[in-house]
C-alpha cells in the first residue's frame, strides 16, 4: 500500500480559499437580511427599511427628518420617500411647529404603535447588534477593509450606502 504524498497548499491556493470563506460569509449576512426582509413584509405589510425607520421614530418622538436620514444612514430624499409610504399607510405623522413651518417633527401614529407592538425587530437591528458586540479593534478593522474592498470594485455604486436595503433577491 503506497502512501500518496499530499503537497502542502501553495500561497495561491490558501488566498483562493480566503477568498471563497469571505464570499461565504457574505452571502450569509445577505441572506440573513434578506429572508428577514421578506418576514416583515409579510408579517407587518411594509418594508424592513420602513419598520426601521418606525422603529427610530418611536424611539425619538419628535424626531425631524434630517435626523433620521442619519439614524437610518440614507439620503434625505429617501428618507422622505420612506415617511411617504408610512404616512399615506397611517403609520407616521409629520407636525410642523406653528412658529417655524420648516421644521417637521416625526410621530408614530397609534396605528404605528400596534403594528410596531407585534412587528419583528428590524434586520439592520441584528446587524447593528452584531457590530456593536465586536471588539473595538475589530470593528476598525473591519471597517477599513470593507473601505478597501468597496474601492477596488469597479461596479460598486458610490451612493449605494445611502439607500435602504430591502432584502431583495
Amino acid at each position: 500500500m503506497s502512501r500518496a504524498r499530499s503537497t502542502p497548499p501553495t500561497p495561491d491556493a490558501d488566498r483562493t480559499e480566503t477568498v471563497r470563506s469571505v464570499i461565504r460569509q457574505l452571502r450569509v449576512i445577505i441572506r440573513a437580511l434578506q429572508g428577514h426582509s421578506r418576514s416583515v413584509q409579510r408579517s407587518c405589510g411594509i418594508s424592513a427599511a420602513q419598520l426601521w425607520a418606525l422603529w427610530e421614530v418611536r424611539g425619538c418622538p419628535g424626531l425631524n427628518v434630517s435626523d433620521l436620514s442619519q439614524r437610518l444612514s440614507v439620503h434625505p430624499s429617501t428618507t422622505s420617500n420612506l415617511l411617504d409610504k408610512l404616512e399615506h399607510a397611517g403609520l407616521v405623522e409629520r407636525l410642523r411647529r406653528k412658529r417655524d413651518q420648516r421644521i417637521v417633527r416625526l410621530f408614530v401614529t397609534p396605528a404605528g404603535e400596534a403594528l410596531l407592538d407585534r412587528a419583528p425587530a428590524a434586520p439592520q437591528g441584528e446587524l447593528n447588534r452584531a457590530l456593536h458586540a465586536l471588539d473595538p479593534v475589530e470593528l476598525e478593522a473591519l471597517d477599513a477593509s470593507l473601505h478597501v474592498l468597496v474601492g477596488r470594485m469597479a461596479s460598486a455604486e458610490p451612493t449605494a450606502g445611502l439607500q435602504p436595503f430591502d432584502g431583495g433577491a
